[in-house]
């Protein structure tokens, strides 16, 4: 099950980038009066440079580490490094042409993990997961005094409503019938709607859109419905998960 929501999280967050990069180009052409196409034309570009620096970068370092490797010119500190930097590495390679960033980290994590030839994945993934975790701890600060001035006026009871169905109805009915003919019981496809937490993604994405749209009305509007849809989560699957996964454990 664990397994299953990783996946699921990693592929979401490489398919919507690109969504999520349309829509913002989509909002700032609508308040200068510019129609849909000329917004499509403005982010697939970016989308395609960051599928090309993706799958080239995860191919090439693929195939370098494999070949160091073999010839016993990496350490096991270096293969752990070659994992910080490729998607450091690949990020700056997009945005310096002009692309999307985010989808070219996750291409290249995603091809470099189909290219690369070892045995020891858990170990050369743990300097990686230590510096993830330290990031996440420094995204979650800077939600902290966001969520601050965000919530500083008050809130309006509609926002709440949507945040509640986006973390609920929202997500579960839309898995549910994703996995109709997977052979995944009902009872497990509903666990795994149910444990869709949104926490640093979201918070990512909504301060992006939060500093493209400007400090006008919409910025506001977002980063209001971000610091609740993930405040929520924190509640809600923070101190609910652990209860419901008990109760559907087989």
């Amino acid at each position: 099950m664990r397994d299953v929501l990783n996946v699921e999280g990693g592929y979401n967050d490489g398919i919507v980038s690109p969504v999520f990069l349309f829509a913002l180009v989509l909002a700032g052409h609508a308040t200068s009066g510019r129609s849909a196409g000329d917004a499509l034309g403005t982010a697939a570009p970016s989308a395609l440079k960051a599928v090309l620096v993706g799958l080239a970068l995860g191919a090439l370092l693929g195939f370098c580490v494999n070949r160091a490797e073999r010839a016993g010119f990496m350490s096991a500190q270096a293969k752990r490094l070659v994992l910080v930097a490729a998607p450091l590495l690949a990020y700056g390679c997009a945005v310096g042409i002009g692309g999307n960033g985010f989808v070219a980290s996750f291409l290249c994590g995603f091809v470099f993990h189909a290219v690369r030839r070892t045995e020891e994945t858990q170990r050369e993934m743990q300097l990686i997961d230590d510096v993830g975790f330290l990031l996440g701890v420094v995204m979650w600060f800077v939600f902290g005094t966001t969520a601050v001035f965000a919530l500083w006026g008050g809130v309006e009871w509609e926002l709440v409503l949507f945040c509640a169905a986006a973390l609920t109805v929202v997500r579960i009915v839309p898995v549910m019938l994703s996995l109709i003919g997977s052979g995944v019981p009902v009872r497990e496809g509903f666990l795994i709607g149910w444990l869709g937490p949104r926490g640093t993604t979201s918070i990512v994405f909504g301060l992006l859109a939060f500093n493209e749209l400007r400090l006008d009305d919409d910025s506001v509007l977002v980063l209001t419905v971000l610091v609740i849809t993930v405040l929520g989560s924190v509640a809600l699957h923070g101190l609910g998960s652990p209860v419901t996964a008990r109760k559907y454990r087989p």
